[in-house]
């Protein structure tokens, strides 16, 4: 098997344009585009900007029977991010529900992070990690 990379999660909303404006709007992501992907399905490709090799992050999966988009308690996904404090302070400013700005340390890296909440109430983390000898160093 000759698996080289993750090439899109794929995360099912309830209203598309609604869920794209949140991921690049508030998070940062750029979008491809809405695509049709047949029997009336629509969906979106999301990438880092820049994204390398044009690969693809994210695909937001429109599902018609919106009481079938179901959160889970635990984060979805994460993104390792930068200035994750500075962040948090941004999201929440917007209004947007984000959980509290923890840290903590594991013997490799100096952790910082938060969760934001998608429309349909996805978990996503925002994380910034820190190599601990670089973390002492500062």
């Amino acid at each position: 098997m000759a698996i080289q990379h993750i090439g899109s999660l794929f995360i099912p909303v309830s209203e598309l344009e609604r869920s794209i404006t949140f991921y690049t709007e508030v998070l940062g992501l750029v979008c491809r585009g809405i695509e049709d992907w047949g029997d009336g399905s629509r969906g979106a490709t999301l990438f880092c900007d820049p994204h390398p090799e044009q690969a693809a992050l994210l695909s937001l999966a429109e599902v018609k029977e919106k009481e079938k988009v179901t959160a889970n308690p635990r984060p979805l996904l994460n993104f390792k991010c930068i200035q994750v404090p500075e962040m948090h302070a941004r999201l929440k400013a917007l209004g947007c529900r984000v959980t509290d700005l923890e840290s903590w340390d594991s013997p490799w890296n100096h952790h910082v992070l938060f969760d934001v909440f998608d429309p349909d109430g996805h978990r996503i983390n925002l994380i910034e990690m820190v190599p601990v000898a670089d973390a002492q160093t500062t």
